[in-house]
């Protein structure tokens, strides 16, 4: 192992977002990120059908009806496995899937119609979904395939007593706000309120987000969603943050440091095409804390990874990663990870690929302990890409969160 040095200060910047990071959240309140307690079952789910040889298929996640999945399961070995599995939305639709391992970290199933694409095999994770929530079979045991969510959420506006909120940088928040190209036409709106006159410095980290969470508390299990990112001049900058989180300042597992369950998604609105993923397990300050981070760059499809923000554990430039035209600033992408107690799997849906981000293995660093998800927007002055200081928003910038399902393991 060594100490990094990567280009442009890049894990030097998100040391000190780090830092700050878990400083702010800290800050939340405590009937939603302490939260505790097992999921509900909310929303509904569509007319769902089983067809194919050995195969057991999923439903639509979205809950909006009429979406039946079909295919032939293909065979899984011991650690590694790739299945073939069809998906039929009232036309000829097929795609093959694959599972990724921690090396390259791919997998995608086609989802859209006659299209076919497929990852690499190896240990871990699962190929299982594509745009609008429609999902396949977990191979790693989280039972989507045919099944109603857990916890199912459309951010109508009759969802708001689902969530607390806060917008502590004079934002706002509105619950079932109009939205054409939503999958039932209602998003979350999370508005960052910008100011001209506050400056790099003004406002900084999770302490002022704007924020949602949900007041119930999640543990092993699947979870997606679909959002649209805020946007920023390049200038400027804000973080776009879907994770889960939950530090009580205990020491549960008796380790000597406060457990910290907490697994992030975190993407930058001057540059988007860089994705942070992070899963923190401990954390008692900022010298004395336990997390894995990966940095994805999808302009050029390069990733590193990290220990704690600082001791590289490798690096490299993966195809599947290269992401041309990514994001869309007008499009939504549906997104999320799967959490085991063994491993955990990123994924992003682009172009109706769902492609794996990420699948980690050493359970050392998964976080164990129920946690809510939390969607935010907030100021950072820090670029991860690049040196130099970020200022703060001129305009308003808007996080919306079209629906989100979790399935429990």
């Amino acid at each position: 192992m060594r100490t990094l040095a990567f280009v442009g200060l890049m894990f030097v910047a998100i040391t000190s977002l780090a830092c700050t990071s878990r400083s702010g959240r800290g800050g939340q309140r405590g009937d939603a990120a302490l939260a505790s307690g097992s999921a509900t079952t909310g929303g509904g789910l569509g007319a769902d059908a089983s067809a194919g040889t050995g195969a057991t298929v999923g439903a639509d996640a979205g809950g909006r009806g009429g979406s039946a999945d079909a295919g032939t399961s293909g065979s899984v070995g011991a650690d590694v496995g790739a299945g073939i599995g069809g998906r039929s939305d009232g036309g000829a639709d097929a795609g093959s899937g694959g599972r990724s391992d921690s090396g390259a970290d791919v997998a995608s199933k086609s989802d859209s119609g006659g299209g076919t694409s497929g990852g690499a095999s190896g240990t871990g994770g699962s190929a299982v979904a594509g745009a609008g929530g429609s999902v396949g079979v977990d191979a790693n045991g989280s039972a989507e395939a045919g099944t109603t969510p857990t916890f199912s959420v459309d951010f109508i506006a009759a969802d708001k007593s689902r969530f607390y909120s806060r917008s502590d940088n004079g934002g706002s928040i509105a619950f079932g706000a109009a939205n054409a190209s939503a999958t039932d036409h209602a998003v979350a709106e999370l508005v960052f309120k910008g100011n001209a006159a506050l400056g790099p410095g003004d406002k900084l980290s999770p302490d002022f987000a704007t924020e949602i969470g949900t007041n119930q508390s999640f543990g092993y299990g699947t979870f997606r969603t679909r959002v649209q990112l805020a946007q920023c001049a390049s200038s400027e900058e804000l973080v776009n943050g879907v994770f889960t989180y939950f530090n009580d300042g205990q020491d549960h597992d008796g380790d000597g440091l406060i457990d910290n369950s907490e697994i992030d998604i975190e993407i930058l609105c001057s540059d988007p095409s860089i994705i942070s993923l992070t899963i923190w397990s401990e954390y008692t300050s900022d010298t004395a804390k336990q997390g894995v981070s990966r940095v994805i760059h999808t302009k050029t499809g390069a990733y590193e990874d990290s220990l704690n923000d600082t001791t590289s554990l490798g690096s490299g430039t993966s195809s599947a990663f290269k992401l041309s035209g990514f994001p869309d600033p007008n499009a939504f992408y549906e997104m999320g990870f799967e959490w085991h107690a063994t491993s955990l799997r990123y994924f992003i849906v682009v172009g109706g690929n769902e492609i794996t981000l990420w699948t980690y293995t050493d359970a050392k660093y998964i976080p164990s302990l129920p946690a809510a998800l939390l969607f935010n927007v907030w100021h950072s002055d820090d670029w991860w890409n690049s040196q130099g200081t970020a200022d703060y928003p001129a305009s308003d910038a808007t996080l919306r969160v079209d629906w989100f399902r979790y399935w429990q393991e």
